[in-house]
């Protein structure tokens, strides 16, 4: 069947609640597709832009908050990130500030972030009116403060994910899109299937008895279905959308499936988690890490993937104190000696924390098998009073259902690969997101011209029916 022949069937197929019952399969997902797709829209293009917006949310951020964020390059080393603390919490010392960036780009200021307190920490401890400090690392003065919450220009893009994770509405925004992107996903599976062209009419005597007319047989599944694919040049603007519908949803279908369940994850934890328990093994936080666990857990950025516990007797530098001055040249250094064992190195350093309750330094790291650098990250923990390595964390090493998982958020959120090819997933990323948007909106549009097609179906089979009546009545 031909992608003409689809279109006239698209535009006259009577309403499916006015057919004869029982629904086919068919017209079952049609229903379903088009009424969740329509209920869908408008969450999907706000989505699907601001998406957009988030592949390049650093680079945008830097533009929206220049002020703060750039700094004019010196022809000369910056100082080091433990100066630039000592500055910051000479500066606010009322606040907590834990982490530390292990190096600065030339023509950038280094970022200070607040500590996030919870529970009876929160309450005990003064709120601070920003989130952020910035720090010029060529001469140590404090640049400014940023408070994210406040809605100002500088703050366009941290509004821009929020209107993203949750459209501003807080919990109540997240389960909405929660809700949402457990359709969406069910969608992906049921608008696939309707670009599959249709199945051979029952009445087989009559198409056999045409194929034997025209001597030709009935053409491949695959070859009736590559129209789908395509999107025709010279045509009208319902054929223009029907097509941008049907190639989009197939060209970017496996992507797609991933932001639709990935969002599910961020979104609805309570359908996600089990689903990927069920299907890949994904592990909770707690699981595998042993039933005693006094501590809190020493890498909160990351998940529960495997720990490599490094051995008391085989404990080196012992007697070395690690202090914030030479903490993150005797983390990296620990990292590198650490990933050689293991054949895998370090691409690069992530940050360094303080975890003053364990008295403890910690570093992230990517290394070459690691996926991404957020929860897939690997981290190395050391003991601040003797040097010793007290854990080694690699992100590649957890199982195969949390590697599924850190997958699907990486995807989602960009941190793919670097350089080059980061810029060319950020690009894809961003296209990605307009397809979203322009899916639903022309899933709209051929909604709203189907329902005009058929209100001038029904328009006259009145008149018709009306003509009848009178017809009959005059006979009598």
């Amino acid at each position: 069947m031909n992608k003409e022949t689809m279109n006239k069937e698209t535009m006259n197929k009577k309403p499916i609640l006015m057919t004869s019952f029982p629904l086919t399969l068919r017209q079952s997902c049609l229903w379903i597709h088009r009424y969740t797709g329509l209920a869908m829209a408008a969450f999907l293009i706000i989505a699907g832009i601001t998406g957009t917006l988030l592949a390049f949310h650093d680079e945008l951020d830097d533009v929206f908050n220049h002020k703060l964020a750039n700094i004019e390059a010196q022809h000369k080393p910056p100082l080091p990130s433990a100066s630039l603390h000592d500055a910051v919490i000479s500066a606010y010392p009322q606040y907590k500030f834990s982490s530390m960036p292990t190096s600065v780009e030339p023509n950038k200021s280094a970022v200070f972030s607040v500590d996030r307190t919870r529970g009876q920490a929160a309450d005990n401890a003064p709120k601070a009116p920003f989130q952020e400090v910035y720090v010029d690392p060529y001469t140590n003065e404090i640049i400014g403060t940023r408070d994210k919450e406040e809605w100002a220009w500088r703050n366009t893009m941290y509004k821009v994910f929020w209107l993203h994770r949750d459209l501003l509405l807080g919990d109540i925004g997240k389960l909405i899109l929660g809700i949402v992107s457990l359709i969406w996903t069910i969608n992906c599976f049921i608008g696939f299937y309707l670009t599959f062209p249709r199945a051979v009419s029952a009445n087989k005597s009559q198409q056999s008895a045409l194929r034997k007319s025209s001597g030709k047989p009935r053409a491949s599944f695959f070859k009736r279905w590559l129209p789908a694919w395509k999107i025709r040049r010279k045509t009208n603007t319902f054929k223009l959308n029907y097509d941008l519908h049907h190639a989009f949803g197939l060209w970017l279908w496996l992507m797609l499936f991933v932001i639709a369940w990935s969002s599910v994850g961020f979104n609805l934890k309570s359908v996600y988690q089990p689903v990927m328990q069920a299907l890949v093994g994904l592990e909770g936080r707690d699981e595998g890490k042993g039933k005693k666990q006094n501590k809190p857990a020493i890498n909160t950025e990351s998940s529960s993937d495997e720990a490599t516990i490094i051995n008391n007797s085989t404990k080196t530098n012992s007697g070395n104190r690690v202090d914030k001055a030479n903490s993150i040249a005797y983390l990296s250094r620990q990292a590198e000696i650490a990933t050689q064992k293991n054949g895998v190195s370090v691409q690069q350093l992530l940050g360094v924390r303080w975890v003053e309750e364990d008295n403890q330094w910690q570093m992230r790291f990517k290394t070459n098998k690691d996926i991404g650098k957020k929860g897939g990250a690997s981290s190395i923990t050391v003991d601040a009073a003797t040097g010793n390595v007290e854990r080694v964390n690699f992100g590649y090493q957890s199982s195969f259902g949390n590697q599924a998982d850190q997958w699907m958020a990486t995807l989602h959120m960009g941190h793919i690969s670097h350089g080059v090819g980061h810029l060319l997933y950020q690009i894809f990323l961003a296209l990605t997101g307009l397809a979203v948007a322009v899916l639903s909106g022309t899933g709209v549009y051929l909604w709203v011209k189907g329902r005009q097609s058929r209100l001038k179906q029904r328009q006259k089979l009145t008149v018709k029916d009306n003509s009848l009546k009178r017809l009959r009545e005059t006979r009598h």
